[in-house]
């Protein structure tokens, strides 16, 4: 018989010196017992042969791996000394056992060897808590399968030599595996096929266009592995269904939603889009009239779906509108309330936090006239000849379209108390062509009679003109250049003196 160069060196080592093995596993024995001094080498693998090294082994009968025995007549030789085997595919890390017709010898040491372990093919695509086959060769090593995003499992359904099936955890991600496995140099081997994980599908949805808090039936594939469903426009996934099946998903529209696709995630995280988009029924307003009209008259808007609309809100009037003279899907009558000024209208949408504004300005007789042109503007719409916001504190909106003194947006300034301002700054206009700054303010509920400030080129301490504030009502400001010693302007702005509250600023300039 030829032996392998490994057994071949242990059998030169041991003629030369008494014994190299895994660990002594007694001192002495009476001469008629068998005994198990050591067994080696460490390190083996399996198809190598090893050697048992004792006392009285020629009464040794088999020998018990952990997972396989090779019986005295597979045993490659046998002496009363020594025992030389080849290691069986199925032998695993434990205590061997030596059996005889008298009693069984086992080891104190554990055996153990270096591992190379294989994957042949694993199963193609499952669903979270599905299980999967792992084909292989020496799978009975494996410790733990890892999925994408670390998502370890140590807790097998069955494992064997050549297989390994595993549950896929519910929230995997489509990935190759980590397979980790023990021996005497534990390792880890990577799948080079992919597994995929099952993902919901969207085939149609229905209604569609669709009102809001109506209940949306999704039909597709997968859809029980559905953990939210996300709607355009709406921060917080829905998480509670009205009914939930492989096939079909019902849930409800949030109040928020607006047109746009819908997007499924998993228990992974994983989204799933929607190849159509969902329409969102809204009223429409196709025109409005009288236009303009006095205060406590009836305005009648014309348009769609104004059966939807749950109340309106004017212009400078802060409560909204809820009782209507009538309403029908294609128009509907509203009188309009007393304090409004001139600006858009806005429908408010029942079961919705959504609003629809007007395109055109609702115009009130008796209102102020349009202003004056100016030759040098600041503000119109937009600010203008390059300006910049430089201001501070509260929040400001340049394209405020709630309330305007003229043309199609104002300015919103919301002062937080702490004498901050709205603030043109960047530019620089000579004033010898001009005569006047002019502005127009309109003060919201409970600004009445406050005090802003009119500072140009950062005069903190002598404002060139104290403005007061009216509520509910546009002003419109001239204020004299002459006397204020400017031959330019360089920073421009309105600042509230220590008071919290909203104003809109319009049609700021120089005439």
């Amino acid at each position: 018989m030829i032996y392998n160069m490994r057994l071949l060196t242990l059998v030169c080592l041991l003629a030369a010196i008494s014994i190299v093995a895994c660990k002594k596993d007694t001192n002495s024995a009476a001469s008629s017992e068998t005994a198990l001094i050591s067994f080696g080498p460490t390190g083996a693998m399996h198809g190598d042969t090893i050697r048992f090294f004792g006392t009285n082994l020629n009464q040794v009968t088999e020998i018990d791996f952990t997972g396989a025995s090779v019986s005295s007549a597979d045993f490659v030789s046998q002496s009363a000394k020594e025992i030389y085997v080849i290691v069986p595919d199925g032998a695993e890390e434990g205590f061997v056992t030596l059996k005889t017709a008298s009693a069984d010898i086992v080891s104190k040491t554990k055996f153990n060897l270096a591992v190379a372990v294989a994957i042949t093919s694993i199963t193609s695509e499952a669903r979270p808590g599905e299980n999967i086959t792992i084909n292989g060769k020496y799978l009975n090593w494996v410790t733990s399968v890892t999925f994408t995003d670390d998502k370890t499992v140590e807790t097998f359904v069955s494992q064997s030599l050549n297989q390994l099936v595993v549950t896929v955890p519910v929230d995997a991600k489509t990935g190759t595996l980590k397979i980790i496995y023990g021996g005497t140099d534990p390792n880890t081997v990577e799948t080079i096929d992919t597994l995929k994980v099952t993902l919901p599908a969207v085939t149609s949805f229905s209604p569609n266009p669709i009102k809001h808090q109506q209940n949306l039936t999704i039909t597709g594939t997968n859809l029980d592995l559905t953990q939210k469903v996300l709607f355009t426009g709406v921060v917080t996934p829905v998480t509670t269904f009205e009914s939930q099946s492989a096939t079909q998903l019902v849930v409800k529209v949030p109040a928020e939603t607006q047109a746009g696709k819908i997007t499924l995630v998993a228990a992974s995280g994983v989204t799933v889009v929607s190849a159509d988009e969902l329409a969102v029924t809204l009223p429409a307003i196709t025109s409005f009239a009288p236009n303009p009209i006095d205060p406590l008259a009836n305005l009648t808007i014309t348009g769609t779906d104004l059966d939807l609309v749950s109340a309106i809100t004017f212009a400078g009037v802060p409560n909204p509108v809820t009782s209507f003279v009538s309403q029908a899907a294609t128009q509907l009558v509203v009188t309009v309330p007393d304090g409004v000024v001139k600006g858009k209208i806005v429908l408010l949408v029942l079961n919705s936090t959504l609003t629809i504004q007007s395109a055109d300005n609702l115009e009130i007789k008796g209102d102020l006239p349009p202003p004056a042109p100016f030759t040098y503007g600041f503000y119109e719409d937009a600010i203008l000849n390059s300006w910049g916001n430089w201001g501070w504190g509260g929040a400001v909106d340049f394209s405020n379209t709630e309330i305007v003194r003229d043309g199609t947006a104002s300015i919103k300034k919301t002062y937080d108390g702490s004498w901050d301002a709205m603030r043109f700054g960047g530019g620089n206009i000579s004033t010898s062509a001009y005569t006047n700054v002019v502005f127009s303010i309109f003060g919201t509920p409970g600004t009445g009679g406050k005090k802003i400030s009119l500072i140009l080129n950062q005069a903190w301490s002598s404002p060139q003109y104290i403005i007061t504030v009216n509520e509910g009502e546009w002003q419109d400001i001239s204020v004299p250049l002459a006397g204020m010693g400017l031959s330019e302007i360089n920073d421009f702005l309105f600042q509230a003196q220590g008071w919290s509250g909203s104003v809109y600023i319009d049609h700021v300039g120089l005439r």
